[in-house]
């Protein structure tokens, strides 16, 4: 028979537990709203939610820009000096004078959620940056359940939330397009990766086992880069890979392939030289995104530099003009392949 005290003990256990399970997630920031403004929000609510001291009136952010919790929207990728792979190379550009719809991008995840992101400033590569969040519909309004900055490619952007090793991440996927009319427009895609702790998303670097960076948490989906040989020639490399995510990991697929041109002889077409590819493992381990290896891409383009290739300058694929606002068919998978 259980004791009296022992009674006393399993009925609090049991409030714990049911208050364990049922505890609402906290609220990082909120506003309310009506029933017409919760059925159909306009980018100014958005604006007005995830950024502290946002002026409606004039569609104007305070600089710098602060994300509705008071914490500065900044980012810094890690650099040539502290990681094998550092990000993306890219020069920010001036804030934009006033937000415009163009500066939102919207996701539903399932019924009164959705993943929110409000670019306050864009970079010479076609990036934006800004405060990302997970927002609940209320009875009253709109709540922040979780909070952070991306720097992503908001053209035609895609987000969703994919769990790993326990973990939620945050993906964003999107493009970044040639815009010269007199020639063949193309565009490039990337992925980014923020794990989620403690309701921040978190941008961070892929680390190896013993903690070294190994690159930045940006996957570009394909990627052209010419060398020239010291016989003179040219050698191109042309990367396309795949990301895909399982319940214990995330793999990225990498194809690379080499030919060779000569530039005294433009009308002959480019040689193959080699052909390659490689998959490495990421996961989030003691609250680390971790890597098996460095990328196939960098590996090979470390080797080139070795034998003394003179890099040129990658192909300009930078919207410098605001992009058009994302389609709701953009695809949803992450693979190399254009739009």
């Amino acid at each position: 028979m259980m004791t009296r005290q022992g009674l006393l003990t399993a009925v609090a256990l049991g409030l714990l537990a049911g208050c364990a399970t049922t505890a609402p997630a906290p609220r990082l920031c909120q506003k309310d709203a009506g029933f017409n403004e919760r059925s159909a929000p306009t980018p100014d609510l958005w604006f007005a939610l995830l950024l502290h001291g946002y002026d409606k009136d004039r569609n104007v952010v305070p600089r710098p820009a602060v994300d509705c919790s008071g914490a500065p929207v900044v980012w810094q990728d890690p650099t040539q000096d502290e990681c094998r792979e550092p990000g993306p190379p890219s020069e920010p550009l001036p804030p934009p004078a006033q937000l415009t719809e163009q500066d939102l991008v919207l996701e539903t995840l399932q019924a009164r959620e959705r993943l929110v992101w409000v670019i306050t400033r864009r970079y010479t590569n076609g990036e934006g940056v800004g405060p990302v969040a997970r927002v609940h519909t209320t009875e009253t309004g709109f709540s922040v359940e979780a909070l952070g900055t991306l720097r992503a490619l908001p053209l035609h952007a895609k987000l969703r939330m994919e769990r790993v090793a326990g973990t939620e991440v945050l993906v964003a996927e999107g493009d970044a397009c040639t815009t010269d009319p007199s020639e063949e427009q193309v565009c490039r895609r990337a992925v980014r990766i923020m794990p989620l702790r403690s309701h921040r998303f978190f941008g961070e670097a892929v680390s190896n086992k013993d903690k070294a960076c190994l690159g930045a948490a940006w996957f570009p989906l394909s990627r052209e880069l010419s060398f020239t040989l010291p016989n003179g020639l040219r050698r191109t490399y042309e990367l396309a890979s795949t990301v895909s995510f399982k319940s214990d990991g995330i793999t990225v697929q990498e194809q690379v392939q080499v030919s060779d041109s000569d530039p005294k002889q433009p009308a002959v077409a480019p040689r193959l030289y080699r052909r390659a590819q490689d998959h490495r493992e990421l996961t989030v381990q003691d609250s680390i995104l971790t890597g098996s290896a460095p990328s196939l891409w960098v590996r090979m383009i470390e080797q080139q530099l070795l034998a003394g290739a003179k890099p040129l300058p990658e192909q300009v694929v930078v919207p410098l003009e605001a992009p058009p606002a994302p389609k709701d068919d953009a695809p949803k998978t992450a693979s190399g392949a254009k739009p």
